[in-house]
Parts: structure tokens; C-alpha cells; sequence
């Protein structure tokens, strides 16, 4: 009997690790939480993920590595979708999707760019879920980023102004 509730205990570990069911089906992510298990995900204070604007959304960027990887002629026309964690938030601002090409550590940058930048990562399939966010990097007022990332994660670059300021945004993405 002493083994029959050891082999119970064991197969109920490796449903709770597995997924009682298996793999996930395709196209389905993993997302830490365990059915049925009461507080394992709280979503009620939590932001609602957004969707990205015409006028705020720039580009896919799809895994573009360039330096600069983008341009965008001025952001004093865009729109104020989005606040940032690190900022005023009461900037216009422009949004760009990229998605990692290789495992690896990744910097995003918008030197060049001509006024007072600031900058946040957010996952794009969660834009509540910020990675990081900066506002002024060591070379002076604009802004600079690095990330380790794994191939195939989607991100949302948000570039807006420090206190109202706009200007040409330069976006640039490399990797080290």
C-alpha cells in the first residue's frame, strides 16, 4: 500500500509539471499558472494589454539588426498611446514590433535621435508586461537598452520624448 500512494503522489507531481494533458497544442503558451489553483495568477490589477494605434505604430520591424534599424521623420505627429514606467508619459510617441532572431543579448539604442528620448520593452503579445525601461543612457539624453533574449520573442519598442519633447526618432538595434 506504502507504494501505491508513493506511485500516486508521483504521477500526480508529473501532471502538475506536464500539464495533466501533455504537451501544449500548437500555438498555445505556457503561461505558469496551474488549473484549478487558486492565486496563482492574480489579473485583476493588472493593466489590459493594448493594441498598437495607426498613427503611434511605426513599423515590424521583423528581426531587422541595423544600426540605424529605423527612422521615423518626427514624432511631434504621432499620438500619446502609451505611458512609460521610466518617464513623464505625457509624450507623443512611436512603437515599433521586433522579434529576436538568435538567442542572445541584444542593445537597442536611439542615439542620434534629435531631442530628449525615452524608451521601454514590452512584450508585444503582453504590452502590460514591461521588460525595462530607460530614460537617459550614458551618452547624454538619449536612450539605451539591453536585453538577453530568446529566439522568437516579440517585443514592443516604445520611443517618446521627455516632458512633451518630440523629433526624428533613430531606432537602433544590435547585437553583442
Amino acid at each position: 500500500m506504502a507504494n501505491f500512494g508513493k506511485t500516486v503522489v508521483g504521477v500526480a507531481s508529473c501532471a502538475l509539471f506536464l500539464g495533466a494533458c501533455g504537451p501544449l497544442p500548437e500555438g498555445e503558451a505556457l503561461d505558469g499558472s496551474v488549473p484549478g489553483e487558486a492565486g496563482v495568477l492574480d489579473d485583476s490589477q493588472s493593466e489590459e494589454p493594448r493594441r498598437l494605434e495607426a498613427q503611434t505604430f511605426a513599423a515590424d520591424l521583423g528581426s531587422a539588426i541595423s544600426s540605424p534599424v529605423a527612422t521615423y521623420p518626427t514624432s511631434c505627429t504621432a499620438s500619446n498611446q502609451w505611458t512609460t514606467t521610466c518617464g513623464s508619459g505625457s509624450s507623443r510617441d512611436v512603437a515599433y514590433t521586433w522579434k529576436v532572431p538568435e538567442t542572445g543579448t541584444y542593445t537597442f539604442s536611439t542615439r542620434g535621435s534629435n531631442f530628449d528620448t525615452l524608451m521601454e520593452i514590452r512584450n508585444s503579445r503582453a504590452t502590460s508586461e514591461v521588460l525595462k525601461c530607460n530614460d537617459d543612457s550614458s551618452n547624454g539624453t538619449t536612450s539605451a537598452i539591453s536585453l538577453m533574449l530568446i529566439k522568437g520573442y516579440q517585443l514592443l519598442i516604445i520611443v517618446e520624448g521627455y516632458q512633451g519633447a518630440c523629433g526624428n526618432v533613430l531606432l537602433h538595434v544590435t547585437r553583442w
